[in-house]
């Protein structure tokens, strides 16, 4: 079953903190996302810039002058396009790399302090699951611990009372249960167990305190 969340209360407040937190997880995410595309796209641009580069030292200028010459001499004027090197296709390549730095230049900066944002909104999603543990749940952890606390110095009380009377092989057995205790503070269970002593010296058949 669901908790129902009211419209204030620390259950809200760790409803907005957890919706600003997505919100924030989400810029990171498209941020990081937009960044590896670019990447991607310079990556791209710079194959095209070195592999436009390397055609062109492949090519032996003499020999493309002379292909040049003779097909114009033939009437191909498109063999103006036969050039050393495709300078369009470079500067497009070129100038694809400088965009890119560009924007990745603005974009992460932006990232880190996206992140950083991230950073400090997480943080507080856990306070404020504290805070809501702590409003709901905290009073009845104390209760128990107290309860739990007050069992051990009963148990502790009464081992300690009983460690005189006992066997060398059963004060062993207690010795180490108390070892962890440096202080036996007197507790209330102690006069039941001196009581349920005295029934038993008297009474052999006197019942022991459940």
């Amino acid at each position: 079953m669901l908790k129902r969340i009211d419209k204030t209360g620390p259950r809200t407040d760790l409803a907005k903190a957890i919706e600003s937190r997505d919100a924030a997880a989400k810029r990171v995410d498209e941020l990081r996302g937009s960044i590896t595309r670019i990447e991607d796209e310079r990556f791209e641009a710079r194959q095209r810039l070195d592999a436009t580069r390397a055609a062109a030292q492949d090519a032996d200028q003499d020999n493309e002058t002379d292909e040049v010459i003779r097909r114009l001499v033939a009437g191909d004027t498109g063999a103006a396009l036969l050039t050393r090197t495709d300078r369009k296709a470079e500067a497009e390549a070129g100038r694809a790399i400088e965009t890119c730095n560009a924007a990745l230049n603005i974009l992460r900066p932006e990232l880190s302090d996206a992140e950083r944002s991230l950073d400090l909104r997480t943080s507080r999603v856990r306070d404020a699951a504290g805070a809501v543990i702590a409003a709901e749940a905290l009073d009845a952890m104390i209760a128990d611990t107290e309860r739990l606390h007050g069992e051990i110095e009963a148990r502790q009380s009464v081992l300690s009372f009983l460690h005189p009377l006992i066997s060398r092989e059963q004060k062993t057995k207690v010795e180490r249960v108390l070892a962890s205790s440096h202080a036996h503070v007197p507790h209330p269970a102690l006069d039941q167990c001196r009581t349920a002593l005295e029934a038993l010296m008297a009474d052999a058949s006197a019942e022991l305190p459940r």
